[in-house]
């Protein structure tokens, strides 16, 4: 009996001299960086019981990463909180579970942060297991390999509709716009930049019927590949209008023609000098009656002279016959004495009519 009490202090003796690590859960620490991220891992491990509660205590820089929400917990669930640059999550395992397996703490870099050389410092405090409490795991720094992240930054710098006027005008805060453009605008392009490294995708170009809205998103993808941001633009097409015909252009009013000067009177010509009566021809002496001739004895006497030859004339011709041709010698002289001076007179008018008209026309 004594004996074996003896082997079992000595045993319980040895037990206790073990080291602690021997009898105790081991915690795996690391850190790493992408995409933008930092990602530090906690895994539990070693010999002992199950970790039923701890507290994980997460120092980071917050000019420079965000903590990115809920960790990832294995064995359990975790209440967290972030103060300042200090983040607190307390652990506890599932009823009747293994116990704590491995907890993930993800933070993301700030806009226009670089996290690549960027570090946090994890601690373990108020280790609870099966067996008992375990002595606090001192801060362990992760993160920091060097290595430049890819920007997780994902907004636009500059939007200009091609046609119309954003409303409200372009703020890189503000993701929703409207736009009205006329019915004869039928699609829409946007000039457009975007964070260093980050790519724009638009969902259409071509707009609706005239009277709708029709709603643009443009993504944009942060040069991680994962961090994006979405800009929405509706875009109100006006309702077709027929084309108002031009009124037709008023004629320009024809000037009056100006009146025809009115004529002034002709000169009403002088009474035209009576012409003077031509004298009338005097009447040529009536001629003496000729003494009846005497009777004379028409039987010739014998022993009479011979007729004498036409022309002569001789104091035995009849007295009639010589006062005939001197009655019509007077009479042919007249007539053409009477015909001269009704030619002179007719002249004389007619030429003085043509100088009274050529003299009316110089006027």
């Amino acid at each position: 009996m004594g004996r074996w009490s003896w082997t079992l202090f000595i045993a319980l003796a040895l037990l206790c001299t073990l080291p602690a690590e021997a009898r105790a859960k081991s915690f795996n620490v690391s850190g790493d960086t992408k995409d933008g991220k930092l990602e530090a891992r906690v895994e539990c491990g070693g010999t002992g019981g199950a970790v039923t509660a701890c507290e994980f205590l997460l120092v980071f820089d917050p000019a420079v990463m965000e903590f990115a929400g809920s960790p990832e917990v294995e064995g359990g669930y975790g209440v967290s909180s972030v103060e300042g640059g200090t983040l607190r999550t307390v652990f506890s395992a599932w009823e009747n579970g293994s116990g704590l397996e491995s907890m993930s703490f993800e933070f993301r870099a700030r806009k226009g942060a670089d996290i690549s050389r960027a570090t946090v410092e994890v601690g373990i405090g108020s280790i609870i297991t099966e067996a008992g409490p375990l002595p606090d795991v001192p801060p362990v720094s992760v993160g920091g390999n060097g290595k430049p992240l890819p920007s997780s930054q994902a907004e636009l710098l500059t939007l200009k509709p091609s046609a119309g006027a954003l409303e409200p005008e372009f703020s890189t805060e503000v993701t929703e716009y409207g736009v009205s453009v006329p019915y004869e605008v039928t699609e829409m392009t946007f000039g457009m930049s975007a964070s260093p490294g980050a790519k724009v995708g638009v969902n259409r170009k071509n707009l609706g019927a005239g009277g709708s809205t029709t709603s643009f998103r443009l993504t944009v993808t942060a040069e991680d590949g994962v961090t994006k941001q979405v800009y929405q633009v509706d875009v109100y097409r006006g309702e077709y209008m027929a084309p108002t015909p031009k009124p037709a252009p008023t004629p320009k009013p024809t000037a009056a023609p100006k009146p025809a000067p009115t004529p002034k009177p002709a000169k009403t010509p002088g009474p035209t000098a009576t012409p003077k009566p031509t004298a009338a021809p005097k009447e040529a002496p009536s001629q003496r009656p000729s003494n009846s001739p005497k009777a004379r004895n028409t039987a010739a006497p014998s022993g009479a002279p011979k007729t004498p030859e036409a022309g002569s004339y001789g104091p035995d011709l009849p007295l009639t016959e010589v006062v005939t041709v001197q009655s019509t010698r007077n009479a042919t002289v007249t007539r053409l004495a009477e015909g001269v001076l009704i030619f002179s007179a007719a002249a004389g008018i007619a030429w003085l009519v043509i100088w009274l008209r050529h003299r009316g026309k110089k006027r």
